[in-house]
C-alpha cells in the first residue's frame, strides 16, 4: 500500500526532515469518540479535521500528526473530571432526551486536554522548531480550547491574539505561529444556505450538516439505515420526523434531503478556504 507522504507516522526520519524544509508545517487535529445520532461513525469530529488537514497538506504542504481522540465536552472553562462523572446520572438510554449523549461517547476532562495540547504546541515549537501550527480542533470544545490557549498566551505577553472574520484564531506560542480553527470557522455560511433551501431551522449537532461532512470524508461513515427504530434500538430514543417546539436533536426529514452534492459542497468548501487559510499564514512566516 502507499504512503501518504504527509502523515508523520508513515515518514522515515530523512523524509520528516526534507517534508520539514519544504514547508515547515504541522497540522493537528483533535476531537473525541463522540455520539452523533445512530448513523454517524463515532470518530466524526477527529476524522473529518483529519481529512481537511490532510487536504491542505496535499496543497499548501507539510506534516499531519496522528489524529488526537482527546477532547472534552461542554463550554469555558470545560468540564473536569468531577463534571465528566456527574454526566452518567442524566443518562436515559432508550427513551427520546434532551440531556448531553454520553454512552459511547469518550470525553476526557479539562486537566487532560488543556495540558496536553500545549505539551503538542510545545513540542512542536521548540523541540522540531516548525514555523507553522495548524492546529484543527473539529469538535467545538476542542477548538475553544486551543483559541483559548492563544488567547492566554498573547494576554502573558500584553497583546492580542488575531481573530479572523470567520472565526479561525492565530497567535504565537514559544515562537511558532499558530492557526487555531474549528469545525464550523470556514464553512457556516455555506451550511446557513444549505440549511434554508432545504427548510432546515436549526444547525444541530450529529444532523444534515455534520453527516454530509461524515459520509464526504468516507461514505460507509455514515449509515442513515440505523436511524429505523423498527429494526435497530435507539440509544436515546426515536428521533422525531418533523422539526417542533422544543427539539434540540436533529430530525428524520432532515436527513431525507442528504445528497451527494451536498456532502461533497460542504466538504470541498471547507476544504478550500480552509487550505488557503494555511497558506496564507505560511507566507508570513516561511
Amino acid at each position: 500500500m502507499a504512503r501518504n507522504m504527509h502523515k508523520f507516522e508513515e515518514l522515515t526520519p530523512w523524509e520528516f526532515d526534507q517534508e520539514k524544509e519544504r514547508a515547515s508545517i504541522i497540522y493537528i487535529a483533535a476531537g473525541p469518540m463522540e455520539y452523533h445520532e445512530e448513523c454517524n461513525a463515532l470518530g466524526i469530529d477527529p476524522c473529518k479535521g483529519y481529512a481537511w488537514c490532510l487536504y491542505a497538506a496535499e496543497k499548501a504542504g507539510g506534516i499531519v500528526f496522528p489524529l488526537v481522540p482527546f477532547a472534552p465536552d461542554g463550554g469555558r472553562p470545560f468540564q473536569d473530571q468531577a463534571a465528566l462523572r456527574e454526566r452518567w446520572n442524566t443518562c436515559k438510554f432508550g427513551e427520546y432526551t434532551r440531556t448531553p449523549l454520553i454512552y459511547p461517547s469518550v470525553y476526557s476532562s479539562r486537566e487532560v486536554c488543556i495540558p496536553l495540547y500545549r505539551e503538542l504546541l510545545e513540542t512542536f515549537a521548540v523541540e522540531h522548531q516548525f514555523k507553522l501550527c495548524v492546529f484543527f480542533g473539529s469538535h467545538a470544545p476542542a477548538g475553544d480550547i486551543i483559541k483559548m490557549i492563544l488567547e492566554e498566551e498573547a494576554a502573558a505577553n500584553g497583546i492580542k491574539p488575531d481573530i479572523k472574520p470567520k472565526g479561525a484564531v492565530t497567535g504565537d506560542y514559544k515562537g511558532m505561529r499558530v492557526l487555531a480553527t474549528g469545525s464550523l470557522d470556514f464553512n457556516r455560511d455555506i451550511v446557513r444556505k444549505i440549511y434554508d433551501e432545504n427548510g432546515i431551522k436549526r444547525i444541530s449537532h450529529g444532523g444534515l450538516w455534520e453527516s454530509a461532512i461524515n459520509k464526504a470524508v468516507n461514505e460507509e461513515y455514515y449509515q442513515e439505515k440505523y436511524l429505523d427504530e423498527t429494526i435497530y434500538p435507539q440509544h436515546y430514543g426515536i428521533l422525531k420526523e418533523e422539526e417542533a417546539e422544543g427539539i434540540v436533536r436533529p430530525v428524520k426529514s432532515e436527513y431525507k434531503k442528504m445528497t451527494d452534492e451536498i456532502a461533497r459542497t460542504l466538504f470541498e468548501t471547507t476544504a478550500e478556504r480552509f487550505t488557503q487559510a494555511v497558506i496564507d499564514e505560511y507566507s508570513k512566516v516561511k
